[in-house]
């Protein structure tokens, strides 16, 4: 059983990269339904403001600490094993590592998802991409849901990779777990990514906690109130969190 962290209300799993991609691994091997959900600066913060939407990311199966400020607010709380495991970066190493398996891609606006699917195909030789549905709206609609939930079943995919966003696809794959029966994984932007409507990050600033400035320069309008928001209130949130627990740990006189 993966150990998780309350990081403010969020139950973040405890993982490493490479322990992540066995973990999925083994719930695709299963064939069972489950979730996994990135957690995120900006999902903590929205989980605080909306009980209902953390109490969907804590029935995840796995909730991946997605930020280096999660992953610093999971060593400060006593686990200093943890390490980031960035949902994007999990999927393109699982399908570098794990080339027998069946894929379906969910999310994007229209044509979007084929667009990813043929960048998959190129990148990794010989996958299977078995199904793509774009979900132009959200929340996604409950007969487009029913539609796609059918097409995953008849295709015999055996995991599905979702790109929503936050808090669309958390809740969207909780929803369709149990009629889906196999994993479901939460990546965000990934879709963006591959089909060339945003750039990567480079690895330096993901390993600094610097993502979110690169997207910011990016995308300027749709995440700085976001950002300027959210970051702030989860800097005084998260420091004091991890003060009271300092505190706590600290010897009586």
């Amino acid at each position: 059983m993966t150990a998780r962290v309350d990081c403010l209300g969020t139950q973040v799993s405890v993982l490493g990269f490479d322990e992540a991609q066995h973990a999925l691994r083994e719930l695709v091997q299963r064939r069972t339904a489950a979730v996994v959900s990135p957690a995120t600066v900006y999902s903590l913060m929205l989980g605080m403001e909306r009980p209902a939407y953390r109490a969907i990311v804590n029935r995840a199966t796995l909730v991946t600490a997605d930020g280096m400020p999660v992953v610093w607010m999971q060593r400060w709380l006593g686990h200093p094993q943890a390490e980031r495991v960035h949902n994007d970066d999990l999927w393109f190493a699982y399908l570098a590592r794990f080339r027998d398996e069946r894929h379906f891609l969910v999310g994007g606006r229209e044509g979007q998802p084929e667009a990813v699917a043929a960048v998959l195909r190129e990148r990794y030789p010989g996958i299977q991409i078995v199904g793509a549905r774009a979900t132009p709206v959200r929340p996604v609609p409950a007969d487009s849901t029913e539609s796609i939930v059918q097409e995953i079943q008849a295709s015999a995919a055996d995991i599905v990779w979702v790109g929503l966003g936050t808090p669309a696809q958390d809740e969207w794959m909780q929803l369709v777990c149990d009629r889906v029966n196999r994993p479901l994984v939460g990546v965000g932007s990934a879709f963006d990514l591959l089909a060339g409507h945003t750039r990567p990050a480079p690895d330096w600033m993901k390993r600094h906690g610097l993502q979110w400035l690169f997207r910011l320069a990016q995308e300027p309008r749709r995440l700085a109130w976001r950002y300027l928001n959210y970051n702030t209130r989860f800097v005084v949130a998260a420091g004091a969190r991890c003060l009271a627990a300092s505190l706590a740990r600290r010897p009586r006189a």
